[in-house]
């Protein structure tokens, strides 16, 4: 049996990651014999990130790398689209991952509202005498990777003046359907609902959380796949028999 290296839920999802989430729905998908084991401290895995999977071959680190090994085991996350809209796919999945996450990261671990929250939530195993120490030194890490990567150099007005012609773009997709491509959720849906979810679960209210939140098409979108994956029966049994 395969074995999913993730990070614990929170915030009402089945993890703290959207990578985690997103190879949860995948394997979920691929019909594979999978269990899950949440890890607090990745340090030891490859690139020191999670998700990992862990396999008889090895370990399979990254989302990306664990959809192709599913894929090569006979998984098909795109059944329904055409050429030209797996292509559209795999640019939404970038966009997902790349800006909306940054800037739910920024949210998470450097606003000051809701920082403390997420340091007490992620790194609880910590005892509260080092926990501050500790967790500082990580979200100055946090912090320098967010500057470097850009999102982190705006303001919170900016950020949502950059984020919004994704969010546009993501409405516009969404618009008279229920997942990005129609009636059944696909490996697009996999690696931006979570990111979108999380950030409408924010802990504390920001410019961005309230703009997902107000909007009523992402929030059916974010509705649609809580209801139908992030809590289906089959995930939530793994997860509550994860080790």
């Amino acid at each position: 049996m395969i074995t999913l290296l993730s990070f614990s839920p929170a915030f009402s999802l089945p993890s703290a990651s959207p990578f985690c989430v997103k190879a949860m729905l995948l394997l979920m998908w691929s019909r594979q014999d999978w269990r899950v084991k949440f890890l607090s401290d990745p340090r030891k895995m490859p690139h020191g990130r999670l998700p990992v999977l862990k396999t008889e071959h090895g370990l399979i680190a990254d989302s990306h790398r664990i959809e192709d090994f599913l894929t090569q085991k006979g998984a098909d996350f795109y059944p329904t689209l055409s050429e030209k809209e797996h292509a559209s796919a795999r640019a939404f999945i970038r966009m997902g991952e790349d800006w909306l996450r940054q800037a739910m990261v920024h949210d998470r671990w450097i606003t000051p509202q809701n920082w403390p929250i997420v340091r007490d939530a992620f790194f609880a195993d910590i005892p509260k005498p080092m926990r501050g120490f500790i967790t500082s030194m990580i979200r100055s890490k946090t912090r320098r990777g967010l500057i470097a990567h850009g999102v982190g150099q705006l303001n919170e007005s900016d950020r949502l003046n950059t984020l919004e012609p994704d969010l546009r773009a993501s409405v516009a997709q969404l618009k008279g359907q229920t997942y990005l491509f129609g009636d059944r959720p696909c490996g697009a849906d996999a690696a931006v609902a979570p990111v979108l979810a999380m950030i409408a679960n924010m802990p504390k209210p920001t410019l961005l959380s309230e703009r997902v939140r107000g909007d009523d098409r992402v929030m059916a979108y974010i509705n649609a796949m809580t209801e139908t994956q992030f809590q289906n029966p089959a995930l939530q049994n793994i997860l509550a028999n994860s080790q």
